[in-house]
């Protein structure tokens, strides 16, 4: 069975009047994101640093497309742009974890001295793409399960990376970062299906040729290697909004092309882990699964 999940534009039409809420909507990917929605016909309220791109695409686009101010490593700033869509539209639908940094730090540098060491090196690639996600989920989800008993489609798209499932040459940290991604959307999908009806999907994409990856876009293309452009990477984004049997899964993005791989690193695990080691897993996530091993950690210190 083929993994393939390329752009299909045949749903996006039922993101007509659909509420989006997204972080690093100003430019790149999220700007993208934010047109792609508009014009078809969805209600976007965005956020971003970058207050003068921001505004913008806000104006641009006219109606039913709201900037504000965010810092992603703000826990106010999510409540304050969520409590924003839910002022101007009454609900959200989707939710999406766009804002990401992406520089070679030299946490690990080889030319490091002791003395180099005594002070941690000031990177926000852990703020931005780490915490900045995990706040953001955190807020998004009461927001949406708010008044919908009648369990309409709603979903989360976390903006992941190639780098996180992969090693990234000088990045360490961003590496870390997007692996986090991948092991958050993991603990969260099946509980968030199963208990409300949440999608929660990552989109993986490789090189896109954005301003903060320029220089590697124009490097990739000297070699004759495909890269994504931001268009590319909204419209796989926008396939997974509309796709609504589509929950717990992570999309490769190269050249424009999509590959779900979430499933094959599942159903392959015996092969490269092997069966004895996988169904010790699966016997100790089932044992996790139907009792209160962790309860204990989260008990009240008793009072007797």
């Amino acid at each position: 069975m083929s993994n393939s999940f390329n752009p299909s534009d045949s749903k996006f039409g039922e993101l007509k009047d659909k509420v989006v809420v997204l972080t690093g909507g100003a430019n790149g990917i999220g700007a993208s994101v934010v047109k792609a929605v508009h014009s078809n016909g969805g209600k976007v309220v965005f956020g971003d640093y970058d207050v003068k791109s921001g505004e913008s695409l806000a104006s641009s686009l006219g109606s039913d497309v709201t900037f504000l101010k965010v810092n992603v490593a703000d826990y106010a700033d999510h409540v304050k742009l969520f409590k924003l869509a839910r002022e101007k539209y009454g609900h959200v639908d989707h939710a999406l974890a766009i804002a990401g940094v992406a520089k070679k730090d030299n946490w690990y540098g080889t030319d490091l001295t002791v003395e180099d060491v005594e002070d941690p090196e000031q990177d926000m690639t852990i703020d931005v793409n780490l915490l900045g996600v995990l706040y953001f989920i955190r807020v998004a989800l009461p927001y949406l399960k708010l008044d919908n008993k009648d369990r309409t489609d709603k979903s989360l798209v976390l903006a992941g990376s190639a780098a996180g499932f992969r090693e990234t040459p000088d990045l360490p940290v961003y590496n870390a970062s997007k692996h986090a991604v991948q092991g958050i959307m993991r603990g969260l999908r099946k509980k968030l299906w199963e208990n409300d009806k949440i999608r929660i999907n990552v989109i993986n994409p490789g090189v896109v040729d954005t301003n903060m990856a320029s220089t590697l876009a124009t490097t990739f293309r000297k070699a004759g290697l495909p890269i994504n452009t931001p268009e590319d990477v909204a419209a796989i984004t926008l396939r997974l909004m509309t796709e609504t049997d589509m929950w717990g899964k992570s999309v490769y993005i190269d050249g424009g092309s999509g590959w779900e791989w979430e499933t094959g690193y599942h159903d392959t695990m015996s092969t490269w882990l092997g069966e004895e080691p996988v169904q010790r897993l699966k016997d100790g996530m089932k044992l996790i699964a139907s009792s209160k091993a962790w309860d204990s950690h989260h008990a009240k210190p008793s009072t007797t």
